[in-house]
């Protein structure tokens, strides 16, 4: 089987293909070069991948004050006299049933990070991906039928893959959903929600030709300050 990509770091161009098949190549697509050869930095990805990782976790993590727990207000016994520590409440961190101090409660775990630099972090992964030939480009991801055989079959094709990315333009094809759903090696995103963390879990980056313009696209956006 031929190499299934070729990048030219001159012109930076990289293969096409067509109806999913890896041995048939139709031309060459060109490739911004300030998106997908950029310098490669790996603090950069360090950072991004942590501002991510961050904003994902729920933080709905929650203990119960001594005002929330629920029991008697009155104090347990008198303050003097019995020859037990004195308290007032039933409901302190020290008794059974009772509040924790000073424990979680629900926030954002979210971390500040420039746009510039997310916008960065997203250009090296796909700079990464397209230096080592694991950047695939396809004319149309649509299929003709939602057999998941075909997929395997695919993939079978594909040189020292265990991971793939699939990345799509616009709406996810349903019948390329229904294909992948009970594959584990391989996932789906809309160009939209491309993201470094997702395109480094996987060692394989599919890309539909709507996709990569749509990428290019949002890079080159002005940023909002």
């Amino acid at each position: 089987m031929k190499k299934v990509a070729s990048i030219h770091r001159t012109g930076l161009h990289i293969c096409t293909y067509s109806g999913y098949k890896l041995n048939e190549d139709k031309g060459f697509i060109v490739l911004a070069g300030d998106v997908f050869d950029v310098p490669v930095r790996k603090d950069i990805i360090h950072h991004v991948v942590r501002w991510e990782l961050a904003k994902r976790q729920q933080g709905t993590h929650s203990t119960k004050t001594i005002s929330e727990v629920s029991g008697t207000g009155r104090k347990p016994w008198n303050q003097k006299g019995t020859g037990r520590a004195r308290h007032g409440t039933l409901r302190g961190p020290q008794f059974r049933g009772g509040c924790v101090m000073h424990g979680p409660r629900p926030r954002s775990h979210a971390i500040k990070m420039n746009k510039q630099v997310r916008r960065l972090g997203l250009k090296i992964a796909l700079t990464a991906r397209a230096a080592e030939g694991k950047l695939l480009v396809f004319d149309d991801l649509a299929l003709p039928m939602h057999k998941t055989k075909n997929i395997v079959n695919y993939y079978n094709q594909m040189e020292n893959t265990k991971k793939v990315l699939v990345v799509e333009g616009g709406p996810i094809d349903e019948k390329l959903k229904q294909a992948t759903q009970n594959l584990h090696y391989v996932n789906i995103l809309p160009s939209i929600g491309l993201n470094v963390y997702s395109i480094l879990l996987h060692d394989t980056l599919v890309m539909s030709r709507d996709a990569v313009n749509k990428i290019v696209e949002r890079m080159h956006t002005p940023i909002n300050r």
